[in-house]
C-alpha cells in the first residue's frame, strides 16, 4: 500500500525496470551531479576509518574503566553490540571500496567494458551488511539503555559510548544521505541475525561460557535457567528487530519523499520535460522496480557502460543489471 501511495504521487520512469542506477550505490541520494563527488568518498573513508578504531577500541578496551576478570578479552565476541559493531565496520569499507571504484569509473581509469560477477556480488554483501548494521545499531542502543545497563556493573565510559551511541548517530546519518533503498522484503536478513544470536546463546549457555563478568548469563535477561521466559524474550526481541527494520524503511521513505518534494520539484521548474524524467529516476518508485530480489543473486552481471548522449552534456555512466 505504501509503494502504490508514493507511485501515485512519483512518475514512473520510462527506463527498464530492470536497471540499476549508479546512484543507488555510488552517490549520495541528495547530489545533484551525476559524478562521484570527492566529498561523498572523504565521507565515506572518514565513516569507515571511524568505525575501525571504535571495533579497535572495543576489541583491546581502550578507553574501558570497567574491571575485568581473566579472559575477558575471549569473551569480546560473544556480545550482540559487537556483532553490530562488526556488521558497521564492515558495510563502512565496504562503502568506501565502491565509491572509489564509482569515482575511478567516472575517471576512467579502468577498463570497465569487462566487469564480472563479482562486483555484483561485492554491491549485494555491501547491501546486506549495510542493512544489518542500520537495524541492530538502533536496536543495540535502545535495548542497552533501557534494558541492559546497570550502573552497578557498567559505566559510562568512551569504548561504552562509542559502541552504544555513536555507533546509532553514525548509521542514522547514513540512512539520510546514501543514495541505496533499504527493502522490507530484506528483513529475513536481520531477523534471520536475531533468530542466530538466540541459537548461539543458548549453544554457549548448554557449553558452560560465562560473560566477561564470569556470570552465567551473557545478558541477564536472557537467562537460560529460566527457558520459557528466555524463550519470550527472544520472540519478543525478533519482533522488535522486523518493527525496527520497518521504521528503517519509512525514514528511507521519508528521504526519498524530502528529495522528491525539495530538489525533484526545485529542479522541474527549471528543466525541460525529459530532464523531469531523468531526475525523477531516483524516486522510490523507480527505485522499487529497480531493485528487484533477483539483484541479489549471484549469478547476475552488473555492466558499466556510457547510456546515449543527449547532446546536452557529457555521456553519464549507468550499472545495468541483467
Amino acid at each position: 500500500m505504501v509503494t502504490k501511495i508514493w507511485s501515485s504521487c512519483m512518475p514512473k520512469p520510462s527506463s527498464s525496470p530492470n536497471r540499476v542506477e549508479r546512484h543507488h550505490f555510488y552517490l549520495c541520494q541528495w547530489q545533484s551531479s551525476t559524478q562521484v563527488g570527492i566529498c561523498y568518498l572523504l565521507y565515506r573513508l572518514i565513516v569507515a576509518i571511524v568505525f575501525l578504531a571504535m571495533l579497535v577500541c572495543s576489541v583491546l578496551d581502550i578507553g574501558r574503566s570497567e574491571p575485568m576478570f581473566e579472559h575477558h578479552y575471549a569473551k569480546w565476541w560473544i556480545y550482540l553490540t559487537h556483532w553490530a559493531l562488526m556488521a558497521c565496520t564492515v558495510q563502512a569499507w565496504l562503502a568506501a571500496i565502491i565509491v572509489t571504484k564509482g569515482l575511478m569509473i567516472d575517471r576512467n581509469e579502468f577498463e570497465w567494458n569487462i566487469h564480472v560477477a563479482r562486483e555484483s556480488r561485492l554491491h549485494s554483501v555491501y547491501w546486506i551488511a549495510y542493512t544489518i548494521a542500520t537495524v541492530y545499531s538502533f536496536i543495540v542502543t535502545l535495548v542497552y539503555w533501557m534494558f541492559v545497563y546497570d550502573s552497578s556493573k557498567n559505566r559510562v565510559d568512551a569504548v561504552n559510548l562509542m559502541v552504544h551511541v555513536l555507533n546509532s548517530i553514525i548509521m542514522l546519518i547514513d540512512l539520510t544521505i546514501v543514495g541505496h533503498p533499504i527493502k522490507l522484503n530484506h528483513a529475513y536478513w536481520t531477523t534471520g541475525i536475531g533468530v542466530a544470536y538466540t541459537l548461539f546463546s543458548i549453544v554457549y549457555y548448554l557449553a558452560g561460557g560465562t560473560d566477561r563478568h564470569n556470570d552465567t548469563n551473557i545478558y541477564k535477561m536472557l537467562d537460560w535457567t529460566k527457558p520459557g521466559k528466555s524463550i519470550v524474550i527472544c520472540a519478543l526481541g525478533i519482533f522488535a528487530v522486523f518493527l525496527m527494520h520497518f521504521l528503517c524503511y519509512c525514514l528511507y521513505c521519508l528521504r526519498v519523499w524530502l528529495y522528491a518534494r525539495v530538489c525533484v520539484q526545485g529542479n522541474n521548474s527549471k528543466s525541460s520535460s525529459n530532464e523531469k524524467i531523468t531526475s525523477i529516476t531516483r524516486t522510490l518508485s523507480s527505485m522499487e522496480e529497480a531493485q528487484r530480489e533477483n539483484f541479489l543473486n549471484p549469478t547476475a552481471v552488473v555492466d558499466l557502460k556510457e547510456s546515449r548522449h543527449d547532446g546536452r552534456g557529457p555521456p553519464r555512466q549507468v550499472a545495468s543489471l541483467r
